[in-house]
C-alpha cells in the first residue's frame, strides 16, 4: 500500500533492471524525508522484480502490470496511483541528484501558481559519461525562476527551444488532475510536450537554475530513432506547436488584433513546415526537387535585379553556383565558401549586418533552410522588423535589405 508522503517519485519501467537500479539508488538518496517511490513494472520479462525487492526498503512500492499496457497507459497509471501532493515521474535509466527533492519542493510550496517545475539535467550516455550536444540537438538556455505559462507557450510558439526532460520535473498533483493527465492527441512521443503546453494554458511554470537531475541518451531509444531520418518525431511537434497557437488565440493576449497578426504569419509558417516533413514522408504529395528548383530560379530572377548582390541560405543544397546572373554568397560565408549554420542569433545577425554593409541587398532563405526560421526566432524577428519581404512561398522567402 502506498505511503502518505508529500512526493511521489514513480518509475514506470520495462525490461531495464541494471539502470534501474541506478536509478532506484538516486531517488531513494534524496536528502528530503518526506517521500516515497513507486515502481511501475510493465511486465518485464527479466529480474526487475528481484533488483526492487534487493533493496528491502519501506519507502518502496513495486507494482507489477499482468501484461505490458504500454507506455501511454503506463504513464496514465503513474498519475492514477499516486497518493502525494507533487508527483515525480522519472525515467527508468535516468538519475537524480541528491537535492532534486528538497529544491523541487521548495520551489512548488513558494510558489502555488506553479503548475511544475523544471530543473536542469545533465546528458549522459547509457555508461554514465557526459555528452556534449551541439547544434540541433542543445535546448536554449532556460530563464530563472517563475513564467506566466502563456509565456511559455508563446516561447514554443515563436520557435524558442525549451527542451524540457520530464526527469527534471516535479508535477503538483491538483494541476494534472485539472487538465486531465497524459494525452496522445498526435503522437504517442509527444506525451510530454502535450502534457506541458496544457498545463501552461492553465498555470504558470517555475525554472529551477540548478543541475538536479542526469538523464541518459542512446540512440536505441525510441524517441531518438523516432526523430532520426526519415522519422516522423517532426510532425508530432509541429502538431504540438499549432496547438500552443490556439491556446493563445483563446487567452487574452489574442485581443491586441498585431499579436493576432504574428499567431497568423506563425501558423502559416508551421503549416508549411508540417506539409514539408509530410512530403518527405509521402514524396508524389508534392513538387519533386527539381520542379521547385525550376520555379524558384524563375522567381529570383522576377523579384531580384541581375548583378546583385545576395545572401543565399539553402544549407549548401541548392549551391551559389546555380545562380550565375548574380553575386551570390553563402550563409554563413567565410572566404566565399559556406561555413555552416551559426551557432546563435547573435552571430546570425552580425555576420548578416557584416555582409550587408559589404553590399549584400538582399537575403534568399531557401525552402532546405526554412528550419531556420524557427529555430534562429530572433534573426527571424530582426528581418521581419527591418526589411521588406518581397517573396514568401513554400520554397522561397526574400528579404530587401536596403532601408
Amino acid at each position: 500500500m502506498a505511503l502518505q508522503t508529500k512526493v511521489s517519485i514513480v518509475i514506470p519501467t520495462y525490461n531495464r533492471s541494471e539502470l534501474l537500479k541506478t536509478s532506484l539508488q538516486s531517488a531513494l538518496a534524496q536528502d528530503y524525508p518526506d517521500f516515497q517511490v513507486l515502481v511501475l513494472d510493465n511486465a518485464s520479462s527479466d529480474d526487475t522484480e528481484a533488483v526492487v525487492c534487493s533493496f528491502a526498503d519501506s519507502r518502496i512500492t513495486y507494482i507489477r502490470n499482468e501484461t505490458n499496457i504500454g507506455m501511454f497507459r503506463n504513464w496514465q497509471r503513474a498519475i492514477e496511483v499516486n497518493s502525494s501532493p507533487y508527483l515525480a515521474l522519472l525515467s527508468d535509466d535516468d538519475i537524480l541528484l541528491p537535492n532534486f527533492i528538497h529544491e523541487s519542493v521548495l520551489a512548488l510550496d513558494n510558489h502555488p501558481d506553479a503548475g511544475f517545475s523544471v530543473a536542469q539535467a545533465e546528458i549522459i550516455d547509457t555508461n554514465g559519461v557526459p555528452v556534449h550536444m551541439t547544434g540541433r540537438e542543445l535546448s536554449d538556455n532556460f530563464p530563472e525562476g517563475s513564467i506566466h505559462g502563456l509565456e511559455f507557450i508563446h516561447q514554443i510558439a515563436d520557435g524558442r527551444k525549451w527542451i524540457l526532460l520530464c526527469s527534471a520535473i516535479v508535477f503538483r498533483a491538483n494541476a494534472l488532475a485539472m487538465v486531465g493527465g497524459i494525452d496522445a492527441p498526435h503522437s504517442k512521443y509527444m506525451l510530454d510536450l502535450n502534457l506541458y503546453l496544457r498545463m501552461a494554458a492553465q498555470f504558470d511554470l517555475f525554472f529551477i537554475a540548478k543541475q538536479l537531475a542526469q538523464v541518459r541518451y542512446h540512440i536505441e531509444q525510441d524517441s531518438q530513432i523516432n526523430f532520426s531520418f526519415g522519422g516522423t518525431g517532426p510532425l508530432g511537434v509541429i502538431a504540438e506547436r499549432t496547438d500552443a497557437i490556439a491556446y493563445l488565440l483563446k487567452s487574452p493576449r489574442a485581443e491586441d488584433a498585431s499579436y493576432r497578426q504574428w499567431l497568423a504569419e506563425r501558423l502559416l509558417h508551421i503549416s508549411m513546415r508540417r506539409s514539408q516533413f509530410t512530403s518527405e514522408l509521402i514524396p508524389e504529395l508534392n513538387l519533386s526537387w527539381s520542379e521547385r528548383l525550376q520555379i524558384a530560379m524563375q522567381e529570383i530572377t522576377s523579384v531580384i535585379p541581375a548583378g546583385k548582390r545576395l545572401i543565399l541560405v539553402d544549407e549548401n543544397q541548392l549551391g551559389c553556383e546555380i545562380l550565375p546572373q548574380f553575386d551570390a554568397l553563402p550563409f554563413l560565408e567565410h572566404e566565399g565558401h559556406y561555413w555552416g549554420a551559426p551557432l546563435n542569433d547573435e552571430i546570425a545577425i552580425r555576420e548578416l549586418e557584416r555582409m550587408r554593409q559589404a553590399g549584400a541587398s538582399f537575403m534568399l532563405i531557401a525552402w532546405p533552410a526554412f528550419w531556420w526560421l524557427d529555430y534562429y526566432s530572433g534573426l527571424r524577428n530582426y528581418l521581419s522588423s527591418n526589411f521588406c519581404r518581397v517573396l514568401d512561398n513554400s520554397r522561397l522567402i526574400v528579404f530587401d535589405l536596403s532601408l
